[in-house]
């Protein structure tokens, strides 16, 4: 892959995009929040691989994965308009038929860097990465997810805080409400993996999210989240229960560790 290919995809992705415009305000704000969050995870992707030196070429399929992990998003969204994959469709696996469709990454990457592209964007979204990953594939995944938390965490928690900026965000209605079920708290105190179909209520959906702090592999990625100060700022609107508090130590312990 070489800058000129980069540059190709950069292009294709705004003309892509664009071509989703909407006249429908909430269609057209929430397409255009993934466009701005796909920008944003790439970003992160490049700070992330910058840390682990990565090099000039493993650089570009970070860029890449960062800016096409969430393809899917647009036809998902102009289509179902919602961004529930059990409501619609894997967006990951839409995403990887829109760039097969499209032919965006015929003749302009190796099998092989198509294969890491493919699989990192599959995997983005699981609730754990296959078990047969390894090697530099692997740590594409590992750089996508943990560059997706990021800015997911930094999108909804600026949401809660200050609504008005992002009014049409698709996030889970009656967020106010205090209710949260018991499984989610043993599943996180037990160090689980927790699936979104476990989820009953807007807490359980931000106990989930705030546990992800357990979940980021590289140091880089949790420095920026403790930057952010995203433990603290999301557990602000969480209720405190003896349940819930339970939580908050045991995450606040685990991310404390050197």
């Amino acid at each position: 892959m070489t800058q000129d290919d980069v540059q190709f995809f950069r292009s294709w992705f705004e003309d892509y995009t664009q071509s989703y415009f909407s006249e429908d305000v909430e269609v057209e704000a929430n397409l255009r929040y993934k466009k701005e969050h796909s920008l944003r995870v790439r970003d992160h992707m490049l700070t992330l691989g910058r840390d682990l030196q990565l090099d000039t070429n493993q650089m570009f399929l970070a860029e890449v994965i960062g800016l096409f992990h969430d393809v899917g998003r647009f036809e998902q969204y102009s289509k179902y308009h919602t961004f529930k994959d059990h409501e619609s469709e894997d967006h990951a696996e839409l995403g990887l038929l829109v760039l097969e469709r499209e032919k965006v990454l015929s003749s302009r990457v190796s099998e092989l860097e198509k294969g890491v592209i493919h699989t990192a964007i599959r995997n983005h979204n699981q609730r754990v990465i296959d078990a047969d990953v390894g090697g530099d594939t692997l740590l594409f995944c590992q750089l996508i997810r943990d560059s997706d938390k990021l800015d997911i965490f930094d999108q909804i928690i600026n949401f809660y805080e200050n609504p008005s900026l992002t009014p049409y965000l698709a996030v889970e209605k009656n967020h106010q409400d205090e209710r949260y079920s018991p499984e989610i708290i043993q599943g996180i105190l037990s160090g689980k993996q927790i699936s979104y179909t476990s989820v009953k209520t807007p807490v359980d959906l931000k106990l989930i999210r705030l546990s992800w702090l357990l979940n980021l592999t590289f140091p880089a990625a949790l420095e920026i989240a403790k930057s952010k100060e995203f433990f603290a700022r999301l557990k602000a609107f969480i209720p405190e229960t003896k349940d819930t508090l339970q939580v908050f130590k045991y995450i606040e312990q685990i991310i404390a560790q050197p």
